[in-house]
């Protein structure tokens, strides 16, 4: 019988409130079992029979995996077992009875053992006992069934002679035995791939899979689905049926470990070609993880290679960079040539990405030029020649050198004569470039006006972004100011499609994206004429970082019907594309007037195409970002003073926001050399720009007193006179505790409050009814928590003293179906909970509320919620906490931030781990203080920080933040 493993208990940690990292139970299917036997009167008598001993068994290596347990040996005999058992039991290991010598590598939990099978070998048995009970998992050996000539004719493929291959494979598919026939079968079909010839080898690999299935060939199935759905996913888009070749492999995943954990790594391909990032990273750790267990070390590369690229794709170049460096160094120097190449390019395009991330400048020259001899040798591929060419340009180009950049483009056009659309767009692009650093913006301006025509006709959302930025800085060099915003707009309007699109293919993979920089020139261009305007710029950028959010989280959690649409609708819009691609192939020769003309005749097609790519994203209910770009002022109360910080050309610009109107200051930086309140120019209205010079950059890590002057100085005169400060930062300055900023001798709160906006589109602060509404208290559901309970109890009394219907949930109580059910009832108005918060995930999707019975509230959850309560307070470690974002208008998001998507007013909530007296004593100061009567939940937190920092001045008051919409 199998034995599931059960949830690993939690961990007790009474001291912050944060959830410990718990192992991951297994929750795999165990091979093999435990029985115990008795029999007679003894039975009667014995004592209760002890539970199963859970035992885990996984196999690899095998040359075949059949049916029932029977493992096909390969050629040398070595196979990789994988076992955990209890830590009391003794596991052991033996061939035909005979015991085998353990020693080997602890791997998550289990150890991973190499077993060298003789000849002759016929069972593989693993034994545990411990606590009176024994369990034990067997295994059939048998020597290899494959035709030698079934290996003859893949050599024969893989050096490109596909005549001799097919000839060797046609006459081997009439075989009398079944299986050669359907391995013959599914290797003619690589063969029809490897010739172009898609249509032939679907139905092939159909044939070869109803016969392994037939023949009990489990190992053998799951290889020809893997690659029929990678020839459905990149040979005809044809995303639901890639997608459901593999999920036919379900039933079978527990008999094959090895295929269980490369299926995972395929169905992330299809995750990342339809654009669900985050899938795709899940199922690529999840892949990761068995490759690990197993010892896959060649499939574990490609994976984190994968990986690498969605997190690429993702912004989070510094997180690739480090997991390709890990790369670099694991692979042996007999890897494969084109593995090495291919690894040797990511290295050097990722260290564009890095710098123009703002992050640390290396030189990826070196890895670069390594991939291009490979490339132009062991390796020969002239299209990855030429991207590996089209990097070291770029590469050039970021060093200013402009003639090193023209030599490598040069090279590259002539290792690929015909170009792809893509390949041609980013040349001109890399012209473009060049001519903008030389200074001839007429010159510029003419390329990109044809990259402009060229990337229409390809339909290409990622050349439309690049030329109307190009175009945008040629006519800012030429002084053509209303036409470059003009240009600066279209950008911005396109990088709203690239939300989506850059991870689709439009662009990805290869070349510099360059996304943010339109929002961050179009800022610094109006900065200088309207600050009202380039306010409004500002907002819409951080607009569409929002609806991006939004977008991840939709398509993660689209339904069966919902992603079947989905897939089919991006199916017919890449098919349409891709063959419009292709008649377009040589467009990038053609003089202008035959460009003009062939635009012209395909303008029609180009339109419907887009049209197709709209419907494909009205699954997703995308809409345009709402904020207004027209200079229209936010919703903001008397005396209020939004302050919104946003990247420009050099550094930082900060805007000041009133009823009254807007006063703007750009080139924010770090300068040691200003005291806190020190005496810098003030910023003025009307396009009047103060201007410091750049001494550093602003993050988090900057000591207080430079922030403070960087950031606030500059506004002194607003913020005196403001009676409540909102501050809207982005990007890495998401992370700076603004609240606790010197000003005047004192933190920036004892001044007035301070809330953290995310400028929600159409949204304000709503307060929550007095007497008749609902509240919602949760308190120490893990049990382990003595003050959040007491906690509970206070924050219950004050609601309830405030005539509110309190329903509580503690302990045991607090369990995810019952926490759901009550957040979404109607009358719910206020909910407060006191107990572990837990920042996970690498850009924190993966935070949570631990709940009761090993459950949680995790951000997915509360963004799926149908209404959210107008006031949240969160007393748990992290639970405000976002993960450090790339670019210009980047936003992190946390439990709380998904609370104010979901609908909430106001969160009251930690950005960091809190100690559990701390927690306990600003919630006994925000609702037993004298603010507790105020719905404002930035004058409520000012109240209790206060108090607090008059009792514990040495304590992390400033953890709790108060968040708006």
């Amino acid at each position: 019988m199998a034995v599931l493993l059960g949830p690993a208990r939690p961990v007790v940690d009474p001291a912050p409130r944060r959830a410990r990292a718990i192992p991951r139970a297994a929750g795999l299917a165990l091979l093999g079992a435990a029985m115990l036997a008795c029999g007679g009167d003894a039975c009667d008598r014995a004592a209760p029979e002890p539970p199963p001993l859970p035992l885990e068994v996984e196999l690899a290596g095998c040359g075949a995996v059949r049916a029932k347990g029977v493992c096909e040996l390969p050629e040398d005999g070595t196979i990789r077992v994988w076992v955990r058992a209890p830590a009391q039991a003794r596991a052991a290991l033996a061939l035909d009875g005979t015991p085998v010598a353990q020693g080997g590598a602890p791997v998550q939990g289990g150890v991973l053992t190499l077993v060298h099978a003789p000849d002759g070998a016929r069972e593989l048995e693993v034994t545990a006992e411990g606590a009176g009970a024994r369990a034990s998992f067997r295994a059939r050996l048998i020597p290899s069934t494959a035709a030698p000539a079934l290996k003859q004719a893949e050599a024969l493929r893989r050096q490109g002679k596909l005549d001799e291959a097919a000839a060797l494979l046609g006459a081997l598919s009439s075989s009398p035995d079944p299986a050669t026939r359907a391995l013959a079968t599914g290797k003619l079909a690589r063969v029809d791939l490897a010739r172009g010839r898609v249509e032939d080898a679907i139905p092939r690999f159909e044939e070869a899979i109803r016969s392994h299935r037939a023949e009990g060939r489990i190992s053998d199935e799951f290889l020809d689905r893997f690659a029929l759905s990678y020839a459905l996913l990149y040979n005809g888009r044809r995303f639901t049926e890639a997608r459901e070749a593999l999920d036919a492999l379900g039933p079978l995943e527990a008999s094959h470990p090895e295929g269980r954990a490369m299926k995972q790594y395929y169905a992330a391909l299809v995750s990342f070609e339809t654009g669900d990032l985050r899938s795709a990273l899940r199922q690529l750790d999840a892949s990761a993880e068995g490759a690990e267990r197993l010892g896959m070390r060649a499939h574990l590369r490609h994976v984190l290679q994968q990986r690498a690229d969605v997190l690429q794709s993702l912004g989070r170049a510094g997180e690739a960079r480090a997991l390709l460096r890990e790369l670099e160094a694991s692979t042996p120097p007999d890897a494969p040539p084109c593995e090495r190449a291919s690894l040797l390019n990511d290295l050097g395009w990722n260290a564009l990405h890095v710098a123009e991330a703002g992050g640390p400048i290396e030189d990826g020259r070196g890895a670069l030029e390594q991939a291009l001899a490979l490339y132009g040798g062991p390796c020969p591929k002239p299209a990855s020649k030429a991207n590996a060419l089209t990097n070291l340009a770029l590469t050039a180009l970021r060093a200013r050198d402009a003639a090193g950049a023209r030599a490598r483009l040069d090279e590259a056009r002539r290792a690929v004569p015909s170009p792809d659309a893509r390949l041609a767009l980013h040349w001109l692009d890399i012209e473009g470039r060049i001519a903008l650093g030389r200074g001839d913006g007429a010159e510029a301006l003419r390329i990109y006006e044809r990259l402009a025509r060229l990337a229409e006709l390809s339909a290409l959302a990622h050349g439309r972004y690049r030329a109307a930025l190009g175009r945008g800085e040629a006519l800012e060099a030429l002084g053509r100011l209303d036409e470059a915003d003009g240009a600066y707009a279209a950008a911005e309007s396109t990088r709203g499609e690239l939300g989506l699109l850059a991870p689709l293919g439009e662009g990805r993979g290869t070349f510099l994206g360059r996304f943010e920089e339109s929002a961050r020139l179009r800022v610094d261009l109006l900065l200088r004429r309207d600050p009202a305007r380039a306010l409004g710029a500002a907002r819409r950028s951080r607009a569409r970082a929002l609806a991006a959010l939004r977008w991840s989280h939709r398509l993660a959690s689209l339904s069966a019907a919902e992603r079947a649409r989905w897939e089919g609708a991006l199916a017919a819009y890449r098919r349409a594309r891709e063959a419009f691609d292709a008649e377009g192939r040589q467009d990038w020769q053609l003089a202008a007037d035959e460009l003009e003309r062939a635009t012209a005749a395909r303008q029609h097609r180009s339109q419907a195409i887009r049209a197709m790519l709209d419907e494909a994203l009205a699954v997703l209910g995308r809409a345009e970002p709402e904020a207004a770009d027209d200079g229209a002022l936010p919703a903001l109360g008397e005396g209020e003073l939004m302050l919104v910080y946003h990247r420009v050309r050099d550094g930082w610009a900060g805007f000041a926001v009133t009823r009254a109107g807007v006063v703007a200051a750009r080139r924010l930086a770090a300068t040691s050399a200003a005291a806190p309140d020190g005496e810098r120019p003030a910023a003025t209205p009307a396009g009047e720009l103060t201007a410091a010079t750049p001494a550093g950059e602003l993050t988090a890590a900057t000591p207080a007193g430079e922030l403070s002057a960087a950031l606030l100085t500059p506004f002194r005169e607003s913020i005196a006179a403001a009676r409540r400060l909102r501050f809207v930062p982005s990007g890495a300055l998401e992370q700076v505790d603004f609240h606790a900023l010197p000003w005047s001798g004192a933190p920036l709160v004892a001044h007035a409050p301070v809330t953290y906006g995310m400028d929600l589109p159409g949204r304000s602060e709503r307060a929550a009814p007095g007497a008749g509404g609902g509240a919602l208290v949760v308190a120490d559901p893990r049990g382990d928590l003595p003050a959040a309970r007491r906690e509970g109890e206070i924050v219950a009394a004050a609601l309830a003293g405030q005539g509110l219907r309190v329903e509580r949930l503690s302990g045991g109580a607090a369990t995810h179906p019952s926490l759901r059910d009550a957040l979404e009832r109607p009358s719910l108005e206020v909910f407060h909970y006191a107990g572990h918060g837990a920042f996970a995930g690498r850009d924190g999707w993966g935070s949570s509320l631990r709940l009761a019975a090993g459950g949680e509230l995790a951000v997915g959850d509360v963004l799926a919620l149908q209404r959210a309560p107008a006031r949240v307070v969160l007393s748990g470690c992290d639970t405000a906490r976002t993960a450090p974002t790339a670019g210009d208008a980047g936003l992190g998001l946390g439990l709380a931030q998904a609370f104010l998507l979901a609908g909430a007013g106001s969160i009251i909530a930690a950005a960091r781990p809190v100690d559990d007296a701390v927690a306990e004593r600003m919630m006994a100061a925000l609702y037993g203080g004298a603010g507790f009567a105020t719905t404002d939940a930035g004058a409520r937190l000012r109240e209790a920080a206060l108090a607090v920092m008059r009792a514990a001045p040495s304590s992390d008051w400033a953890s709790f933040r108060a968040l708006v919409p």
